[in-house]
């Protein structure tokens, strides 16, 4: 299922064949190379875990449990995967590249701790109902809570897109 949600592996070794083309760029002090795909990889996260999460609702509403249980599991991997992606291959490369800005490195560093603490809210309500379920006794609790999430991922999701992402350039551009 995730290499659905992230593509196939023909288009993973296109990308592997185009950045094997160009002599990789490293972010200073570190091994991180920059990869000029990395954001329309990230956007595509975005609108996997976004359609994730509209099915997640979708389910509920419908009492359908044990899907919903299911497409949470797949969300949380999804989610993790991109999150894990995005400290080392993102807030890595731009701390380092970001040194001389302090500007900016404010900004990439306030986004990093803030998306942390979502990540924190996230990782327990998924845990919360992996563990002890969803039926028609808590569904109403689930779905707010779920509404509350959903309004948080998708203002982040925004804010990254526009204004974070655009921060993120090869090294030769700071």
């Amino acid at each position: 299922m995730l290499s659905k949600l992230f593509g196939t592996q023909a288009s993973k070794e296109a990308d592997q064949a185009d950045s094997e083309q160009d002599a990789p760029q490293y972010a200073p002090g570190t091994e991180i190379s920059y990869d000029a795909k990395l954001i329309t990889r990230f956007k595509g996260h975005h609108i996997s875990l976004l359609k994730l999460f509209t099915s997640i609702k979708q389910r509920a509403e419908a009492g359908d449990f044990a899907q919903t249980l299911e497409t949470i599991e797949t969300f949380k991997n999804v989610l993790q995967q991109h999150l894990l992606e995005e400290n080392i291959r993102f807030y890595t490369y731009l701390k380092m590249c970001l040194q001389k800005d302090e500007e900016n490195s404010r900004l990439m560093s306030s986004m990093k701790s803030e998306m942390e603490g979502i990540g924190r809210v996230v990782t327990r309500f998924i845990s919360h109902y992996l563990e002890f379920g969803i039926d028609e006794g808590n569904v109403r609790k689930f779905l707010t809570e779920l509404q509350a999430i959903g309004a948080a991922l998708q203002d982040r999701i925004a804010r990254e897109e526009n204004s974070l992402y655009t921060l993120y350039h090869a090294p030769a551009a700071y």
